[in-house]
């Protein structure tokens, strides 16, 4: 019996044991889930707190940053407000106060509304200082100022004409100068502040002006002469990427498009100094061929002051008479003339071979043909040269050659 209330005993000791661990438990762990929550909030306030003292920060820099602009724009104005510039702003706002009233009062006494004659004075005094600011923007800028200084001046001069004829009376008629001179008084201060800056600001110079009027004159005569060529100028320009052609390049391209030949020559021209041609061999009472030979000569062979004596040209005044007709008389010729003259009757063979066709100065000499009056007949070794613009005369000669040799054959 006392083994079993020993027993009992102890499963109570037992009990209790179990019971006080049991609570000890729970409060640890309900002191480790209030030092974890304690531990959260405080971590939670700290984030806050950083977060707080940032965005301080950050508005203390915005702060700081704002007053240092200010200061700056500040310090930029000061600057450019020099004492020209300040006494020109003093007499301005001198100018305008009496120039507005009076003009209010002038405009009032004629039965008008009092908006309307406000909005009337405004628009004189303001369009003057539109006109004026905007000519020094265009000063700064190197362009032309005359338009803007026509409008400032044609609006003072209506605040001025008003001021004047309806000033108070007053001994003498001071008062009436006076009153018209304060509508002159701001924009003439401020042109006198403009003559004493420097013009190291102007974009361009007076020469240079003068450079682009005359340019834009050229222009103009080239637009009104030649339009088609001028039509094609533009169409070349529009084409290409902008800037990436000269102009100059571009018109005599344009020209050669055009015309087919080298720049300011036409067909018109080509065939003009072909009839002069033959009025020149006519006035040496000889042919055009006889001519082109001669000018062959003194091509291949130059005067070099040898013993030979050097090689003969065209004469101004005509033949001299006798065997010697085309202005070569028969001892100028010398060995060379008749190794020459040789050469072209094919007694000999040419040292340098025969240049082949170019097909565009085929053509060049096809369309010369087709404006002369004679045809292929009048093509000559010159009028060919100028069609190509220039080159070699024999080659010249075969390029004559074969477009009368394809026109006989049709």
């Amino acid at each position: 019996m006392s083994t079993y209330h020993e027993e009992r005993r102890k499963d109570r000791q037992t009990d209790r044991a179990e019971d006080r661990l049991d609570r000890q438990a729970e409060r640890d762990a309900e002191r480790e889930e209030r030092a974890a929550r304690l531990e959260e909030e405080r971590k939670e306030r700290a984030a806050r707190q950083e977060e707080e003292r940032r965005l301080r920060r950050e508005r203390d820099r915005e702060t700081a940053r704002r007053k240092a602009e200010r200061k700056a724009i500040r310090a930029e104005l000061f600057a450019k407000l020099e004492g020209d510039t300040v006494g020109a702003l003093i007499v301005m706002a001198c100018g305008i106060v009496p120039a507005l009233y009076f003009q209010l009062v002038a405009l009032n006494g004629e039965n008008l509304p009092g908006v309307i004659s406000v909005c009337i004075a405004v628009m004189l005094e303001a369009g003057a200082w539109v006109a004026t600011v905007s000519g020094e923007r265009a000063k700064r800028e190197g362009r032309p100022t005359g338009r803007f200084r026509v409008v400032m001046w044609a609006c003072a001069t209506f605040a001025a004409v008003i001021n004047y004829s309806h000033a108070p009376e007053s001994s003498g008629g001071w008062l009436s100068w006076v009153l018209a001179a304060t509508s002159y008084a701001g924009v003439f201060f401020w042109e006198v502040r403009g003559w004493g800056r420097h013009k190291t600001k102007s974009a361009r110079t007076k020469a240079q002006r003068q450079q682009d009027r005359r340019r834009r004159r050229h222009d103009r005569k080239r637009r009104r002469r030649f339009p088609a060529v001028h039509a094609r100028y533009v169409d070349i320009l529009t084409a290409h990427p902008f800037g990436t052609v000269d102009t100059e390049k571009a018109w005599q391209d344009a020209w050669r498009d055009t015309h087919g030949a080298e720049l300011s020559i036409t067909a018109g021209v080509i065939a003009h100094r072909g009839a002069a041609d033959k009025a020149l061999a006519a006035a040496h009472g000889v042919g055009v061929e006889t001519l082109a030979v001669e000018q062959l000569l003194g091509d291949l062979f130059p005067g070099d002051g040898g013993d030979d004596g050097p090689a003969a040209r065209r004469s101004s005044r005509g033949p001299s008479g006798g065997p010697s007709k085309g202005g070569r008389k028969a001892a100028t010729l010398g060995r060379k003339g008749k190794q020459a003259i040789g050469r072209l009757t094919g007694r000999t063979a040419p040292k340098v071979p025969n240049k082949p066709l170019d097909e565009a100065h085929l053509d060049r000499v096809r369309s010369l043909a087709d404006v002369l009056p004679g045809g292929a007949a009048d093509l000559s070794v010159s009028n060919v040269r100028m069609a190509i613009g220039g080159g070699n005369t024999r080659y010249a000669m075969q390029l004559r050659d074969a477009v009368k040799a394809e026109r006989k054959t049709r």
